[in-house]
């Protein structure tokens, strides 16, 4: 069931499985203020409907374009909202850019040694193989 729909994103609530599916928007093309209010709306929504598996679908997402101080702020403030969360799994569709994913992999796990994060984050090149680790299978 859709939760919530904006231009920019969707997010895809699966209440018999928990998994909130969510596809991030490009932040070149849409800025960087567009995405951090998308992953304010997506932990908001994790925080308000109690939900324990998060599958974050960021292959379209390019980050080439964001400055590293900006960019930290922006996914160690995502991180930090989620640990208020009840959230147990966090599983990222990555990119095909290997650059853009060491960064991102980088500063996640910053940023969650940080802010001692209970859930653990994986990061898949698949959705069925994401959706198989959330639901344990």
């Amino acid at each position: 069931m859709i939760i919530y729909k904006n231009g920019l994103i969707t997010l895809d609530y699966t209440p018999a499985t928990d998994v909130l599916s969510v596809e991030l928007p490009d932040a070149v093309t849409f800025g960087v203020p567009e995405l951090e209010r998308s992953l304010e709306v997506v932990a908001e929504n994790v925080q308000g409907y109690d939900i324990k598996n998060l599958l974050l679908d960021s292959s379209q997402v390019e980050v080439g374009g964001i400055d590293d101080a900006s960019y930290k702020i922006l996914v160690t403030k995502f991180i930090s909202d989620l640990t208020k969360a009840r959230l147990q799994k966090l599983a990222r569709l990555n990119t095909a850019v290997h650059s853009y994913e060491e960064r991102v992999v980088s500063v996640a796990s910053e940023a969650t040694q940080k802010h001692n994060s209970p859930f653990e984050i994986r990061t898949f090149n698949s959705k069925a193989n994401a959706l198989n680790w959330l639901l344990g299978q």
